[in-house]
Formats: structure tokens, C-alpha cells, sequence
């Protein structure tokens, strides 16, 4: 998806072209999330995103944390969490996340990757979830018919991208599309596709499945209070200002260079040229 400026932001990646190992890679998630629902103590729950329980991991600031720090889980919980983020097919989901970005947002994805790496070095407490992602947080929306209200997802950088997979099994023609309110865009959304955006500032939302069909999904993001809390020095903005600091850009300053990370068309076009992929697939399959 392209602004009138050229810039990307959005892309609709889909799926690695091992569509076979894909499909099985999908059938076995949905097993490993469905058992992580009937475990967990929250089975179901209503919030402001919808109706479906919820497993969050990861690095996080905002929402009451005093600090950055790893997001606090139950003690059975816990064992549910460190076993989804261990498992070698919630791996493979988050690497592709990963490699996504990283090829379709370079400079964005570098900013992540110094700020978790800052983070990490000043803090060895911290516990990314995964080696190979940058993303500070994931999580896992457990179904069984996962659909979500109009929302943004406002506590994450605001420039950021957000990657969103879906999972399970149901009729992509006729259910699980994706809403973008403020472009008036519905997008199929088949399960296994991957998709990244600016979900902090782009009010979406999931359209239902039908009943006998199951939904999940898993998605990767960070959250703006980490950016923030490395640029404030390792401190929270309230004592930051209280002691005399300064930020050295504006907060209109701050959004234009976020904006100015995403790629342009022209950058992708290339990319797809010098890979000998074409433009409009760059090494991925939809």
C-alpha cells in the first residue's frame, strides 16, 4: 500500500513460497493454540479489541510499568508462554515477521534493532522473545473465532509496523478480511498470510468467520514507550523533564523521521529487480 508521496505503508507479504510446509506449519499452530487456551487461566475475556483470549510476551513499557521491563505473566501462565515462545513452529512464524520487515522497511527495521539492542545491552534482565526478531513483543490471539473491533493500537511507535499472521482454518473469500476504516479498504486475509503496518495509527479491525470455522492469529509490534525510554536516557519522560532534559527533535520532527524510514516504491521496485524476483512478489508469494 503506497501514499500519494510514493512511500510504502503497508504491505500485504503473505506467505514463503514453501506453501506445502506452510500449510502444515499453520495446521500445527492451530493445534498449539488451541491447547494453549484450554490451559491458560484467562479462557475468555472481553476487551476493547474484541472477544477472544490472549496471550501477551515480551519486552514492553507503558500501561503502569514503572520501567521497561518483561511483560509479568501468572506462574501457569508463564509455563504456557516460555512454551509457545520455544516452540520451532512459533519460531519459523516470527522469523518470517522478521525477515519481512527487514527486507521491506530497512531503515525502520534498523531503528528497531539498535533500540532493542541499546536496550538489552543496558539491561541484561531483559528477555527478548525470539533471537532472530527485533520486535519487543508478541501475541498470540488464542481464538477460537478470532475478530476484532475497530481499534488502533495506540501504545505502539507511532511510525512503527506491526505484524499481524493469521491462522486457522476458514473461508478467506467470505470471512477474516482485514478493515482499514481510514483507507475504506477490505483485504483478504487467508490463514498463513502475513501482513505489516502502521497499526498505531491505522484504525482496523477483522471481519468474522463463519461458525463452524476457526481463527487465530499472531502478531509482533513495539511499543513507542521503548523508543521513548532510550531516548529520554533510561528513564521514564516524567523524570526525564523534571531533570532538565531536552529532546533534541520535536514531536512533528520525531513523526517525519519516522515516516521517512519506510521505503518508497521506487526503493522496492529496485529491490525486486536486483533479486531477479519480480517487483511486485520480492521473494514472497501471496
Amino acid at each position: 500500500l503506497v501514499d500519494k508521496s510514493g512511500r510504502v505503508i503497508a504491505v500485504l507479504v503473505g506467505q514463503p513460497r514453501d506453501t506445502d510446509g506452510w500449510a502444515k506449519l499453520n495446521d500445527g499452530v492451530q493445534k498449539i493454540l488451541e491447547d494453549a487456551r484450554a490451559e491458560c487461566e484467562v479462557k475468555t475475556t472481553s476487551h476493547r479489541r474484541g472477544e477472544y483470549a490472549s496471550l501477551t510476551a515480551g519486552i514492553s513499557y507503558g500501561g503502569g510499568q514503572k520501567r521497561v521491563s518483561n511483560l509479568s505473566q501468572t506462574s501457569q501462565n508463564e509455563d504456557i508462554v516460555q512454551g509457545l515462545l520455544k516452540n520451532p513452529l512459533i519460531k519459523r512464524l516470527a522469523g518470517f515477521g522478521n525477515a519481512a520487515f527487514k527486507l521491506f522497511a530497512p531503515r525502520l527495521y534498523k531503528y528497531y534493532a539498535d533500540t532493542m539492542s541499546t536496550l538489552l545491552t543496558h539491561d541484561e534482565d531483559l528477555q527478548p522473545n525470539f533471537k532472530k526478531s527485533v520486535f519487543g513483543a508478541a501475541t498470540f490471539n488464542l481464538g477460537p473465532r478470532v475478530f476484532t473491533y475497530v481499534h488502533t493500537d495506540h501504545l505502539n511507535l507511532p511510525a512503527g509496523w506491526c505484524a499481524i499472521t493469521a491462522l486457522g482454518h476458514f473461508n478467506a473469500k467470505e470471512g477474516g478480511h482485514l478493515l482499514l476504516w481510514d483507507l475504506k479498504l477490505m483485504i483478504e486475509f487467508p490463514p498463513g498470510a502475513l501482513i505489516l503496518l502502521p497499526s498505531a495509527i491505522l484504525r482496523h479491525s477483522n471481519v468474522v468467520v463463519g461458525p463452524a470455522e476457526r481463527r487465530y492469529s499472531f502478531t509482533q509490534y513495539s511499543a513507542g514507550g521503548l523508543f521513548r525510554w532510550v531516548e529520554c536516557g533510561f528513564k521514564s519522560q516524567k523524570d526525564f523533564l523534571k531533570e532538565g532534559g531536552q529532546y533534541a527533535i520535536t514531536g512533528t520532527e520525531r513523526w517525519l523521521r519516522g515516516v521517512q524510514m519506510w521505503s518508497t516504491w521506487d526503493e522496492l521496485r529496485g529491490l525486486g529487480s536486483d533479486s531477479g524476483a519480480p517487483s511486485h512478489v520480492l521473494g514472497f508469494s501471496r
